[in-house]
């Protein structure tokens, strides 16, 4: 059914794929600009691999920009902290310390400054006193001069703070990374700084060459996502059978249409046993719960047959049950997918309960027409003698033998309804005795004396009396002489207990519990009817009574069945 749905999609999609002759596409578009639309539509796999491209490309281009943006900085931080260990380092030599103690603008700061900026490779070391007089400056004609002209500039300076600052600076030499810091002469007395800075310009130059590394990682991530994303695309399709979206919407509606729109019950298991489909046919069948998809199928149904031909332990074809009120025939079949394996089971429940009972009503109309061929040769019988009788004037002996016939049938309905008080139960023995008399067997009806009191719920005393009858007169009549039925009833309280006796060969001590089992059988039908059904009927019966049925033997097989609350004591006798 399932690899039925799969083709039809791809039939649809196929045909929705190339237009036809003027006419129109399974889904629904007219040829020209419509199908042309439809063509020039591009499939899933292209939609997903356009998409995560487009993902990718975007992610990747905010990513390096981020990058771009990180390393900047980063690399702005780096500058600023290697010139402010410059600046630390010279602000820490003795002889500085001394000659700006001093108060010697130019001389020997400039030169050792000189000195350190030539050898360190920075921009300028620029060394201040307490007031911001430049002492020293790449500019010879700047030394001597304040570092600000405006004194509030210089509130956040190392030489009027006493704390090491870095940053980037426009100055007299450009655009800087710099690096302050304070010089203490003697220990814990400020009187000034050394300010050191590296160009921008270089900073920028190292930076744009660290660019290309980073755009090369991008790029090489870029072509990995993309190949990644083309096997993942080509995975989805493998997947999705080739389906395009609206494929897939089609094949899933057309699913459902088909599990909620047949008759039949139809439950989904993975390997596991777990259900993943159930239509609504199968959750009645089976009383699931609302919640069932993913649960295991033996937490939610009793154990039993049941179980056992949904799950496979029990296999075979057709498996007849008894679930409920219904007769159900099951079948378990495998799920297999190209190159995926076994998947899973598939089990349908069909119901049989409308023609197993016209196929039971058949074998009871046709044991009826046996019992009336039986009983109309026995009538022609008896009338030709009633004929001949009159014929040779023997009038006497024929009213005699025609009185004897009228009264024995009369006596045993009688004797009957004084013992069984229900006149539906009567007419049931009746007509037993009547099959069971055309099968050389007799049936003998025993009751308590003291059943007196309506009789509840007599559908189910039938159902029990009639299987329990039927079997018995089929084992009687397969035995030895003499055959015999024996049908009892009596009562304690409300409780009406049923135990039917046969002369026939009895049942095995291993097949006690397996008889009530749905579909055991040991007889063929006449008409086509699944046998196996009387007895799983009797204990349904029984189960849902509260009761009791148990077997044993005496002669042959018996049957003993304790129906609770059947009879209403002190209520009127039928009549």
């Amino acid at each position: 059914m399932i690899r039925a749905a799969v083709a039809s999609a791809q039939r649809q999609a196929r045909r929705v794929r190339s237009p036809g002759a003027g006419g129109r596409s399974a889904g629904g578009v007219q040829g020209g600009p419509g199908v042309r639309r439809v063509v020039g539509r591009r499939s899933l796999s292209a939609q997903v691999l356009a998409l995560q491209t487009t993902v990718l490309v975007i992610t990747l281009a905010a990513g390096f920009l981020l990058a771009v943006w990180y390393q900047h900085g980063q690399l702005d931080r780096q500058y600023e902290h290697r010139a402010l260990s410059v600046a630390e380092t010279v602000a820490a030599t003795p002889s500085l310390e001394r000659a700006v103690a001093a108060g010697d603008p130019g001389g020997s700061i400039q030169q050792m400054a000189s000195r350190i900026w030539r050898a360190t490779g920075v921009s300028y070391v620029v060394v201040t006193n307490a007031k911001g007089i430049r002492y020293s400056h790449p500019n010879p004609s700047l030394i001597g001069k304040p570092v600000y002209d405006d004194p509030e500039s210089a509130s956040s300076e190392p030489f009027r703070t006493g704390r090491p600052w870095t940053g980037i600076q426009t100055g007299t030499l450009g655009a800087t990374a710099r690096g302050k810091a304070p010089i203490f002469y003697p220990a814990g007395h400020l009187i000034g700084e050394v300010s050191v800075g590296i160009p921008v310009a270089q900073v920028q130059d190292y930076f744009a060459g660290e660019i290309p590394s980073i755009a090369a990682y991008t790029l090489a991530a870029l072509g990995l996502g993309g190949v990644l994303s083309l096997l993942f695309t080509r995975r989805l399709k493998r997947q999705t059978l080739g389906l395009e979206l609206d494929e897939i919407a089609a094949l899933y509606q057309e699913r459902e249409a088909m599990l909620h729109g047949i008759r039949e019950g139809v439950v989904g298991l993975d390997t596991r046993n777990r259900v993943l489909l159930a239509n609504d046919q199968a959750r009645e069948m089976l009383a699931l719960p609302p919640e069932f998809v993913g649960r295991p199928l033996t937490d939610m149904l009793p154990a039993g047959r049941l179980v056992d031909v949904i799950t496979g332990r029990q296999g075979g074809a057709d498996q007849l049950l008894v679930v409920g009120h219904r007769v159900v025939v099951a079948n378990r079949m495998p799920i297999e997918a190209p190159r995926r394996g076994h998947l899973g089971w598939v089990v349908t429940f069909q119901d049989r309960t409308e023609p197993e009972g016209l196929m039971r009503e058949l074998d009871a109309v046709l044991g009826l027409t046996e019992a009336l061929r039986a009983q109309s040769h026995e009538f022609s019988n008896r009338l030709h003698t009633l004929v001949g009788l009159v014929e040779l004037g023997r009038y006497d002996e024929a009213i005699a033998f025609v009185t004897d016939v009228s009264t024995s049938r009369n006596e045993l309905a009688d004797r009957l309804l004084s013992m069984v008080v229900d006149p539906m139960v009567v007419a049931l023995l009746l007509a037993k005795t009547s099959v069971a008399l055309e099968r050389g067997v007799e049936l003998r009806v025993g009751a308590d004396p003291g059943l007196e009191g309506e009789l509840v719920e007599v559908g189910d005393l039938l159902t029990v009396v009639g299987n329990l009858v039927d079997n018995a007169i089929d084992a009687a009549a397969g035995g030895e002489a003499p055959r015999w039925v024996e049908v009892e009833l009596s009562f304690a309280s409300s409780d009406l207990l049923v135990r039917v006796g046969d002369s026939g060969p009895g049942i095995d001590l291993g097949a006690r519990e397996s008889i009530f089992v749905d579909g055991w059988s040991t007889k063929e039908s006449t008409s086509g009817a699944r046998r196996g059904l009387g007895l799983a009927l009797v204990r349904q019966v029984v189960e849902r009574r509260g009761g009791v049925v148990e077997v044993g033997s005496r002669v042959g097989a018996v049957f003993s069945v304790v129906l609770p609350g059947s009879v209403r004591a002190g209520a009127a006798v039928r009549s």
